[in-house]
C-alpha cells in the first residue's frame, strides 16, 4: 500500500497486516469510502463527504457534505432551515427566520417585529389588535375588543352596540 511498515518511521503504517491508503489520522488502513479516514476512524465509513461527528448526533460537521451538521458541537440541534441563527429543534418557527419564540403558545411570534407578531405574548387567548388599541381582536380572549376596527372604543357594558367611552367616536 505504500506505507512503511515500520510505525515510527515517517507516514508509518498502522496497519501493516491490511492493505489500505488512509492519509488522514492514521496511514494505511482500509478506507472504504476513499475519503482518507480509515474505516475504525470515520463515522461515515460509506460516504466520502463526512467522516467526523463532534457532538454524537448522526450529523456531520463536514459543512458542504451530505447530512452536514449546522451546530457541530450541539448534539441537540443539527439544522436551521430558516438560517436564523436557532437551531430547529429550539425554535418554535423553524421556517420563518423573523420569529424565533412564542411564549404563552398561541401559535404567533413573540417578536414585534417579525412577521405574524402576537400583540399579546403572554396571554395564549389573544394575538392580534387591528386597531391598536391595547385590546385582543378574539372576542371569545382575554380583555377582548368589542369594536376591533375602533381605536376609541373597546367595551359595550350594555350591549346595544355604542362603545362605552364618552370620548369615542360610537
Amino acid at each position: 500500500d505504500g506505507y512503511g511498515d515500520e510505525l515510527g518511521g515517517f507516514q508509518g503504517d498502522d496497519c501493516p497486516t491490511e492493505e489500505g491508503y488512509s492519509n488522514v489520522g492514521t496511514f494505511g488502513c482500509p478506507d472504504g469510502d476513499n475519503d482518507g479516514v480509515s474505516q475504525d476512524g470515520d463515522a461515515f465509513p460509506g460516504d466520502d463527504s463526512q467522516w467526523n461527528d463532534t457532538d454524537g448526533d448522526g450529523y456531520g460537521d463536514e459543512a458542504n457534505g451530505n447530512r452536514a451538521d449546522a451546530f457541530p458541537n450541539d448534539p441537540a440541534e443539527w439544522m436551521d432551515s430558516d438560517a436564523d441563527g436557532l437551531g430547529n429543534n429550539a425554535d418554535d418557527f423553524p421556517f420563518d427566520p423573523t420569529q424565533k419564540v412564542d411564549s404563552d403558545g398561541d401559535g404567533m411570534g413573540d417578536n414585534p417585529m417579525g412577521i405574524e407578531a402576537d400583540k399579546f405574548p403572554n396571554d395564549p387567548s389573544q394575538w392580534g389588535d387591528i386597531d391598536g388599541d391595547g385590546y385582543g381582536d378574539n372576542a371569545s380572549g382575554n380583555n377582548s375588543d368589542a369594536f376591533i376596527t375602533d381605536p376609541t372604543q373597546w367595551s359595550d357594558a350594555d350591549g346595544d352596540g355604542y362603545g362605552d367611552n364618552p370620548s369615542g367616536r360610537l
